[in-house]
Parts: structure tokens; C-alpha cells; sequence
């Protein structure tokens, strides 16, 4: 009788152990989320999710490409400028933008402590760049202090000025990898999209685990930028009810507006 009562405690106490562990595994698939999304649809830099910055202008696009409804982010000189949100440690983020005439370059902030001295800033360079044309260049800037590798374009991709291209960059650990396709082939179905891979860099001095995410250009540079999205590693922002959860996202290709 004994051994039988022990054997039955010993089930229920391994069946109590399986049920507090499928507990806290479902809370960390349920937390794949959107992180941050801001359309850039206001007329005015939203001071709630963006720090304050005068060279940051919001205009309206040209062309005018269904995806970038009203309002696209215009600026050239000012250095960067990052999110109010300084904890993205792990994730995707993307934008289109749009390398101009004048300067022919992009750049994208990644894990900021700061905005001024201490962060990641990988530059897609376009066609005609003044800085090794049709590469990334991956930049870390601890301390006030520059640090760029450049690696040209994978299989001979190239980015052209003036035209809009969606960006996808996923930062993982110390690793990075950037993605681009036409923005007017992505908005055809964004879900689906084949994008093409333009570089893949690791830090080995593994400067940033987490921070803020934004844009920078340095004078001259002229670039503009819209639908930001950062969202997990493994979720599919474009997979939910668009009358959901997506309502004020890029998701809606902003065909209400």
C-alpha cells in the first residue's frame, strides 16, 4: 500500500513539474511582439517615441508611392537621432528610405546608449557614393571614436539614388545582416516579399548589447526614411488581421489614408 501511495505521489509530482514548465515556456512564445512602428504620418516628429531634433523634417513624398502615404522623414545634416525606447536588445527592423543626389549614402543606428558617442551605424552606400559605392559599411562608435569595415554588396547587388527601397536589418547577438528590395515591389505583398541580402558582419569586439534604434547622417547627406518597424526575431508583423493589432502599422500599406 505504501509503495503503491509513493508511486502515485512521485506521478503527480512529476506531473506538477511538467505543468509549471510548459508555464513558463508559453509566456516566452506569447512575448513575440511589434516593438516599436511609427508611419510618419503626423506632419511633425512624434516627440513620444522620438527624441527632439530640428534638421528632422516630415514632408510629403515624392514620388508618391502607395506605401508612403502623406508624410516621409527628410533631413541631411544633424548626426543622429534615436528613440525615446532604449532597450532593443534582439530583433528586425525595418524602414524604406530613399539614398538622395546628395550624398548618395544612408544610415541606420542600432543599440544606442546615446546619440551622440556610443553606437552602431551601418550605412547602405548607393551607386555614385563619395564612400565605397555599393557596400555596407558596418561603423561602431564607442566613445566618441569612429570604427567602419566596409564589405562590398553580396553576388554584386547594387543600391541606385532616388529610388525607394524597403530595409530589413536583423540584429542578433553580435551579428547583423541587411536586406533590401524596391519599395514599390515590396508593398505588393510585403508578407511574401523576396528580399535580397546585401551583407552579413559580425562585432567581434561586441561593443552593444542593447539600445536605441534611429537614423544619422552627417552634412551633406541627404536621405529619407518611413514606416519604421522592429519587431521580434520569428514574428511575422504582416500575418495578423490588418483591422487588428496592425491598424496604425507599415502592415496597412496605409490604404486609409
Amino acid at each position: 500500500m505504501y509503495t503503491l501511495l509513493a508511486k502515485r505521489a512521485v506521478i503527480l509530482w512529476l506531473l506538477g513539474v511538467f505543468l509549471l514548465s510548459l508555464l513558463c515556456i508559453v509566456p516566452q512564445f506569447s512575448r513575440a511582439d511589434i516593438l516599436f512602428e511609427d508611419d510618419l504620418e503626423g506632419g511633425k516628429l512624434d516627440t513620444k517615441k522620438w527624441n527632439p531634433k530640428a534638421e528632422w523634417q516630415i514632408i510629403a513624398p515624392d514620388p508618391k508611392l502607395k506605401s508612403l502615404g502623406k508624410g516621409v522623414l527628410d533631413f541631411s545634416t544633424g548626426e543622429a537621432n534615436i528613440t525615446i525606447k532604449n532597450d532593443f536588445k534582439d530583433f528586425v527592423y525595418e524602414a524604406d528610405f530613399r539614398a538622395m543626389n546628395a550624398g548618395k549614402i544612408t544610415g541606420f543606428v542600432f543599440r544606442a546608449q546615446d546619440g551622440n558617442s556610443n553606437f552602431y551605424m551601418h550605412q547602405i552606400s548607393a551607386t555614385g557614393s563619395g564612400h565605397t559605392p555599393n557596400n555596407m559599411r558596418w561603423h561602431w562608435k564607442v566613445g566618441g571614436n569612429w570604427n567602419v569595415e566596409p564589405i562590398p554588396f553580396f553576388k554584386g547587388e547594387t543600391v541606385m539614388p532616388e529610388i525607394w527601397y524597403r530595409a530589413r536589418f536583423v540584429a542578433e547577438g553580435f551579428n547583423f545582416k541587411s536586406y533590401v528590395l524596391e519599395t514599390e515591389e515590396f508593398e505588393k505583398n510585403p508578407r511574401n516579399a523576396k528580399m535580397r541580402q546585401l551583407g552579413d558582419w559580425t562585432d567581434k569586439s561586441k561593443s552593444y548589447t542593447k539600445g536605441a534604434i534611429g537614423f544619422r547622417a552627417s552634412g551633406g547627406e541627404h536621405m529619407q526614411y518611413d514606416n519604421v518597424l522592429v519587431y521580434d526575431i520569428g514574428f511575422d508583423p504582416f500575418s495578423v488581421d490588418p483591422a487588428g493589432k496592425l491598424a496604425t502599422t507599415w502592415g496597412k500599406l496605409k490604404t486609409k489614408q
